[in-house]
């Protein structure tokens, strides 16, 4: 979009430090003027990203406007739904170590393949970050809110295969208003004393943000959809729709784009995921992240990394929709005992219980993504979780604090329940179960109960010899199949969110498709995750808010 000569005159008096740009509220333009709204920043977008964006932008003396497509009082982030870990190794550890494990987690080199990794300068940049502000992040969310609990959980590093995992000192803490976190019910807009996980660091980030009003201005309701760009390609504002009209907001020192990924695009997941893109997939992080920050960065030239990337795993459906796409849960048992999981033809493809490096979000998903070669058809897709009542009694098949369960999106209330909606399928044998797997038919409609019987026979074969003889599957996750009634759920791959996006330097630049940085324009967060594995985007999107506040009040 060419600039008007209106607007450069008004850039210029913007340049000169007119109070418009470094006013501490909202300033409404003259009648008739190019914008509406000016601030040094303006951050997109009201998650852990954009908040420690604003929060260090401010703290450096610059004025931000955030701008928060949600209104403030229901607003649920990626960040808000979220268990909130966060990433702090000690003060005092061997920061060599822990630059070196960095380098690892984001080049994907480690030691096996030590000169394999890409990007391989820009990896050891964001691995100084985070070598530089993980140790402090505690202190960091403490100084926010100082009756913020950081509670310290789990042992070392999450990848213990990579260089510096035993010596780096890790620790991750969860944040929590309380001393013990009750894993039974959600804290979603309770009192703050209430609050734990997500709820607790989306409360402690707002309370920063509240103190630092005189520099810091919330626009909920406010969805942007444009970039306005200068006859010299520089980021210089925001168009937004808000209260059903288009606003113009002026930048300063550039734009933030912190809205998360495109898990509910359906033409971004056709354009980047594999397997089936849309019927295969689903998500249990906020319904809002719909590419917005994506689509307004290709406006503008900016280039594209590992945009099929996502935080994944194998999860649970129930039938619920946005936009057409499913609304998934945080699941619980997948690779328990006394349970397997099966694709379409009633046969086991994985081990269930194979965790990458000890977390969740890198399990067996891409086998589920599989196309057969021989009839091109996605077996795995959706696969079936089957257990029996031990299993099945032992616990909620659904996480109920937080995610979209916890936030409203999924009404799941408890086992019992979703059993009787008909979102859990029963059998008083396998058979049966079997039986009615394939009444819900697409793939599942191949299932035969002969074939799921065989299944789970030799499962149970395996359980009473000590010894999965088809995938390995750890010993103390081998027990059998065996009390009545049977139950299964189907699963889909997905996840919490996609982290591909938008290429960013490690300072947080967008780039374009030369490698250049875009002018006035920096992405943080699942835009642009510089992490080449799962886990810790809560850690990714405070280090590099704190490193992008940092940059833009450089610029």
């Amino acid at each position: 979009m060419s600039m008007s000569s209106s607007r450069r005159r008004f850039l210029q008096t913007l340049a000169a430090g007119s109070a418009l740009a470094s006013g501490a509220s909202l300033a409404a333009e003259k009648a008739g003027s190019q914008f509406d709204f000016s601030a040094d920043i303006i951050v997109v977008g009201l998650g852990a990203a954009g908040a420690a964006t604003a929060i260090t932008a401010a703290d450096k003396k610059a004025s931000v406007i955030i701008l928060e497509r949600q209104p403030m009082a229901t607003l649920r982030s990626n960040t808000r739904l979220s268990g909130g870990y966060i990433h702090c190794p000690a003060k005092n550890g061997d920061k060599k170590a822990l630059q070196a494990y960095f380098t690892a987690l984001f080049s994907g080199a480690y030691d096996s393949l030590p000169s394999v990794g890409e990007d391989d300068e820009v990896s050891k940049q964001m691995a100084q970050y985070w070598t530089d502000i993980t140790p402090n992040l505690v202190d960091w969310l403490k100084s926010l809110d100082s009756d913020l609990k950081m509670l310290k959980t789990g042992g070392g590093a999450q990848y213990v295969n990579f260089p510096g995992a035993k010596e780096c000192s890790y620790a991750v803490y969860r944040t929590s208003y309380k001393d013990v976190i009750n894993n039974k019910t959600t804290t979603y807009n309770r009192p703050k004393a209430e609050a734990t996980e997500g709820e607790a660091l989306h409360q402690a980030l707002i309370n920063g943000i509240k103190a630092r009003k005189d520099l810091i201005t919330v626009m909920d309701k406010t969805r942007a959809v444009e970039l306005i760009v200068d006859e010299n390609k520089r980021v210089v504002g925001v168009i937004a729709q808000k209260d059903g009209k288009l606003v113009r907001i002026a930048a300063k020192r550039g734009v933030a784009l912190c809205c998360g990924g495109y898990e509910y695009s359906a033409s971004m997941r056709k354009a980047f995921f594999e397997g089936l893109p849309v019927a295969g997939w689903a998500f249990y992080g906020t319904v809002y992240n719909e590419g917005d920050g994506i689509r307004m960065g290709l406006d503008v030239g900016a280039s594209l990394t590992k945009a099929g990337a996502c935080a994944a795993r194998m999860i649970w459906a129930p039938p619920v929709q946005y936009n057409g796409m499913r609304i998934g849960v945080t699941t619980n048992g997948i690779g328990s005992p006394r349970s397997i999981v099966v694709n379409s033809l009633g046969e086991r493809f994985a081990n269930e219980a194979l965790i990458t490096g000890g977390i969740t979000n890198n399990c067996f998903y891409e086998k589920a993504c599989e196309q057969s070669s021989k009839t091109l058809t996605y077996d795995n897709l959706p696969s079936w979780l089957v257990m029996d009542e031990t299993m099945f009694s032992s616990r909620e098949l659904a996480n109920v604090t937080r995610s979209t369960v916890g936030y409203g999106f999924v009404d799941f209330k408890n086992n019992a329940d979703a059993l009787k909606k008909g979102w859990i399928l029963k059998g008083e044998t396998i058979e049966e179960l079997a039986e009615k797997i394939a009444a819900t038919g697409g793939s599942a409609s191949r299932m035969r109960p002969e074939a799921l019987k065989r299944t789970v026979e030799a499962f149970n074969a395996d359980c009473r010899a000590g010894r999965d003889s088809q995938f390995g599957r750890s010993k103390n996750t081998l027990q059998p199949i065996e009390k009545a009634p049977f139950y299964a759920i189907p699963l889909f791959a997905g996840g919490s969110n996609t982290k591909g996006g938008l290429a960013v330097s490690a300072k947080r630049e967008v780039l374009d498709w030369d490698g250049k940085p875009i002018k006035g324009l920096y992405a943080v967060g699942e835009i642009a995750c510089g992490l080449n594995r799962g886990g810790a985007m809560l850690t990714d999107a405070l280090v590099f808010g704190i490193v992008c506040g940092t940059t833009m009040t450089q610029a």
